[in-house]
């Protein structure tokens, strides 16, 4: 049977090498969301010097979108900056030319459309020759700025451009595939304006033998790529009742059964070369987390391991799951997409707090503790960040061998081998 087992893994995973538009959404995806966010909370945090100067600005916002209002809050939140909101460029212009201020920055009409549409546009901003220290300073901050909503752009760009080229939401209405792509973007927006005001400071510390404590950023990146790559796991199980079923609508399920397979290693071995995925993917995002990022990984790699494959194991039997409840693999498909959005929002894996949310205060809180993507998102930060052992995992391990084993237990009980 473990020979049938390891066959029925081998098919499923050279099966899952040729699908593109899979690996695209299981690697492709959350290295895109784990570098840009990881990029900006980095910038954000690495901010230090600030300027005593005060420059005179007048600003017209001849945009009515939601870019043009941030970087107008941008500009009123910076101390260096005395700035007058006018309705007019021409009054403007004539402002800087009388000596009244050093600079006036033009928002032109339709940036927020350009930046949607991914189309090169521009910012005007008119300097005072006279004024030369001035005019570099207001170039220099609007630069910075404009560099944090081309961040933006790429990133609501790459999010729409990778979902569209996967096709992980071909079937899926327009509502919904508006619904999830909104979702995503407003996470994203929401977590790069509080960076924005509220920066992270890097603080290192010694324990009393002297040895350096990791803080700050660091222990961020080690709330922030495990929780995008608890999300994305959890994509794979959309993957994994699809393709079941899909063989069962084909007739290739009938086929195996039909040789001297046992159903065990039908299952088994789908299992199993979902569960070496993910391990994949866990290993793949993590590595990039610690080489570019600095991310700690603790002090216990044996529970690390461990984590990861209980992880993989709650991951792939949600799959199975999914394939016991659904009438056809498209609906499958579907639902495992879902699900993947709303328990990885609901279980804290889009970071916007500075620690898990299974350890924050009130109904969210409570939401998470519920899910198995939140008590995944606190193992690995305890054992990342606060260095924890194996045994202080346990409630963790606990809870996803529980419902890692119920999910497993129910998708055996209801699966239809044969329609």
């Amino acid at each position: 049977m473990l020979r049938d087992t390891l066959s029925v893994a081998w098919k499923e995973i050279q099966l899952i090498a040729r699908d593109r538009g899979s690996l695209v959404v299981l690697f492709l995806l959350p290295l895109l969301f784990g570098v840009l966010y990881g990029s900006i909370n980095r910038h954000f945090a690495g901010e230090g010097e600030t300027l005593s100067v005060l420059v005179n600005v007048d600003l017209v916002n001849e945009d009515t979108g939601v870019f043009g209002e941030q970087i107008a809050l941008a500009l009123n939140d910076i101390d260096v900056l005395n700035v007058e909101t006018l309705e007019s460029a021409a009054d403007a212009e004539q402002r800087v030319a009388e000596g009244h201020v050093s600079a006036a920055i033009v928002i032109p009409a339709g940036l927020t459309s350009d930046i949607d549409a991914y189309t090169p546009t521009e910012i005007e901003v008119i300097v005072d020759p006279a004024e030369p220290e001035s005019a570099s300073i207001v170039s220099g901050i609007m630069n910075k700025i404009i560099d944090e909503a081309t961040v933006w752009g790429e990133v609501q760009y790459g999010i729409r451009a990778l979902l569209d080229e996967s096709g992980v939401l071909a079937d899926a209405g327009a509502e919904t595939r508006r619904a999830i792509q909104a979702q995503n973007l407003g996470v994203v927006m929401t977590r790069i304006n509080e960076m924005h005001h509220t920066p992270l400071v890097s603080v290192v510390s010694q324990d009393l033998e002297g040895a350096v404590i990791e803080g700050g950023i660091e222990l961020f990146f080690a709330l922030l790529f495990p929780g995008i790559t608890v999300m994305f796991v959890f994509f794979g199980a959309s993957m994994s009742s699809a393709s079941l079923l899909n063989e069962r609508e084909t007739g290739a399920l009938r086929r195996l059964l039909a040789a001297p397979i046992s159903r065990g290693a039908v299952i088994g071995g789908k299992m199993l070369g979902y569960m070496a995925l993910v391990c994949l993917q866990v290993i793949v995002l993590f590595g990039v987390a610690h080489s570019f990022f600095g991310m700690p990984l603790g002090d216990s790699q044996l529970a690390l391991a461990l984590l990861t494959l209980l992880l993989a194991f709650v991951a792939t039997a949600m799959g199975m799951l999914i394939a016991a409840l659904s009438r056809s693999s498209k609906q499958a498909d579907n639902v495992g997409t879902v699900l993947g959005f709303v328990l990885g929002g609901l279980g804290g894996c889009i970071a916007i707090t500075p620690i898990p949310l299974t350890r924050t205060e009130g109904f969210m809180s409570v939401i998470a503790r519920l899910t198995p993507h939140g008590h995944a998102v606190d193992a690995y930060y305890s054992l990342m960040a606060e260095k924890a052992s194996l045994i202080d995992i346990l409630p963790q391990i606990g809870f996803l061998l529980a419902i890692g084993a119920l999910f497993f237990l129910i998708a055996i009980r209801r699966f239809r081998f044969t329609e």
